[in-house]
């Protein structure tokens, strides 16, 4: 991610500000991430996520992250051991997905484009959880075109394992025991998306109109007029009156509502008593909007520019032989859109478990996404909707969101993902997380998101070689591999800084060496105590090392320091970039 030093210096005021020193999220600054996907593995939290590339215009992905954490404040980089280039059958397309552990392996579910298959998912498989990563069968595991993305992975106590994934529907199927394949009895099964698991996508559907006795939401259409720009929303309802079936019409200003009855009374009371009638507007040639509804027989009005009235010249008709199988086409291809979204399910599911209490968390719409979740007495349903978890982030959010839940020391844990960093948006995103509260009832208290986690759950001992790339907050650098993996901080200019939180330096620490590299005129590391401006316990001198892979040891005696501190290794040099970074430690001597 390429910033000038002078946003970086901007960027860091604004947060000073805000947050003093204490700004941990988003986690990853180095890089844009999205997606993101924990999973615990002994005493780690791991953390896969996939990588928005700089400057995009849209979801322009090629491959995966790993990082992990034993305090939940410093991520380490593991660099990206899974890309497109690991299936040779995709094509584009490295979206959001999940990786876990199973019988000394890890699986790493994912979706991608496959060449002349469209969306579908694949499996690779590794013997470490930070890979490297290789295709488990040389071909998709599932197919299914578009909406076959974000596969999310749960093994229940049982040992069934799930998968379970889609947009704007959602589907699972039971994996097998290799994890490669699935259960092909059962096979693929499509989630029913109703009111009671979901909640209907329409606010105040069930208030909408006074003179409905019931509505049936799944069984509607929201659609937008070019003649005002207003959302117009055509829904089956049971008229109070009559006690038959109707259809009904509100406006609004948002694809989501909420809608106003402006009529006070149904739009259609004719032939809508047999089967789903399934209101559904189509637009012809000319740009004329038809409204549309029936089973096997098909009906419909000449709808005027108000959206509200149609053409009683002509009334309700049912549509001729000759134009039924062109109106029952463009009726499918609405019914595939994203106005025939009828609930808040959206896409992203998660499965996670609680005191036998199954949880699906997901991003719920419409657009931009907030975070809902339902239980289930069973990882297969059915589920009922029970609430919002987080609600739409306004300020630095973007349009999308993604969560992953995981329990870690004693501590469960929201991941989600925002758009907060330096040129961040909808399509250069940034993976954040905070403490998630599961009450005792099993309900879950709405997070609203922070700076970061203020308090970690471990420290990180200096006397040991600790990777450069192992992070807590970090300006004005990025992270990078060599060609055997070993990865390192680098593009370091003047100014730039890497932050790691809770260094436990027990009695004391003396003396600092570090692994660095430099094909130019090297620079300095200042190491500072509690902030980027706090007390200087010694400077380290880096000089040309005679390349940028050339690595060399250097080392520096420093003010004793002792007890627990963030340390705030500050670069300083002359122009351009000044070298690279590798590991670093403390002696007590």
């Amino acid at each position: 991610m390429k910033i000038s030093l002078s946003s970086l210096i901007v960027l860091f005021i604004c947060l000073a500000k805000i947050t003093g020193s204490h700004a941990q999220n988003p986690i990853i600054q180095t890089i844009y991430t999205a997606d993101p996907a924990p999973m615990v593995y002994k005493d780690t939290l791991f953390l896969y996520t996939s990588h928005d590339e700089d400057k995009s215009t849209w979801f322009v992905m090629k491959d995966w992250h790993v990082y992990s954490t034993t305090d939940m404040v410093n991520w380490t980089h593991h660099g990206s051991p899974l890309s497109l280039k690991t299936f040779k059958w995709a094509d584009k397309d490295a979206w959001a997905g999940q990786c876990i552990h199973r019988n000394g392996k890890f699986y790493w579910y994912v979706p991608v484009n496959a060449r002349g298959k469209g969306m579908s998912i694949g499996v690779a498989v590794s013997d470490k959880a930070t890979g490297p990563f290789t295709d488990a069968l040389g071909a998709p595991l599932i197919t299914g075109g578009w909406g076959y993305i974000d596969p999310s992975v749960f093994i229940d106590d049982d040992g069934q394992a799930y998968l379970y994934w889609g947009n704007p529907h959602l589907y699972y199927v039971k994996l097998n025991g290799d994890m490669t394949s699935y259960d092909q009895t059962t096979g693929i099964v499509q989630v029913p998306l109703t009111d009671e698991a979901f909640k209907l996508r329409i606010l105040h559907a069930h208030h909408t109109f006074a003179w409905a006795a019931s509505i049936d939401g799944l069984a509607s259409h929201s659609v937008k007029s070019e003649t005002d720009n207003k959302y117009y929303w055509y829904v089956s309802a049971i008229d109070k009156s009559t006690h038959k079936k109707v259809i009904g019409v509100a406006v609004g200003d948002k694809a989501i509502g909420p809608f106003t009855d402006v009529l006070g009374k149904p739009l259609i009371t004719e032939n809508c008593s047999d089967g789903n009638i399934n209101p559904t507007v189509i637009v012809d040639e000319t740009k004329q909007p038809w409204l549309t509804w029936g089973n096997s027989a098909l009906w419909h009005v000449k709808l005027n520019p108000d959206m509200l009235s149609y053409d009683n010249t002509i009334g309700v008709q049912p549509i001729a032989a000759d134009k039924k199988e062109v109106f029952a086409n463009k009726i499918r291809g609405a019914v595939n859109s994203t106005e025939k979204r009828f609930t808040t399910y959206e896409e992203g599911p998660w499965l996670y478990k609680r005191n036998k209490l199954y949880y699906l968390f997901y991003p719920a719409g419409g657009v931009p996404e907030h975070l809902a979740y339902s239980t289930s007495p069973t990882a297969a349903g059915p589920w009922t909707y029970r609430d919002t978890v987080m609600d739409i982030i306004k300020k630095g959010g973007a349009f999308t969101n993604h969560p992953g839940v995981v329990d870690y020391k004693g501590k469960t844990y929201l991941f989600y993902h925002n758009g907060a960093l330096a040129g961040g948006g909808g399509f250069n995103r940034s993976v954040c997380v905070d403490e998630l509260q599961i009450k005792a009832d099993g309900t879950i208290a709405r997070v609203i998101p922070t700076p970061g986690i203020s308090k970690g759950v471990g420290n990180i001992n200096p006397f040991i070689c600790q990777e450069a790339e192992t992070i807590a907050w970090a300006e004005g650098v990025e992270t990078a591999f060599n060609d055997n993996n070993v990865g390192y901080v680098t593009d370091i200019r003047d100014g730039g800084y890497v932050k790691v939180r809770n260094v436990d330096f027990k009695k004391g620490a003396q003396q600092f060496q570090a692994n660095v590299a430099s094909e130019s005129q090297g620079g300095v590391i200042e190491i500072r105590l509690d902030s980027v401006g706090g007390p200087i316990a010694g400077i380290c001198k880096v000089v040309n090392t005679g390349g940028a892979q050339n690595w060399q040891n250097v080392s520096t005696s420093i003010k004793k320091i002792s007890g627990r501190h963030d340390i705030y290794f500050v670069f300083k040099g002359n122009g351009g970039t000044l070298f690279n970074f590798d590991w670093w430690k403390f002696e007590a001597r």
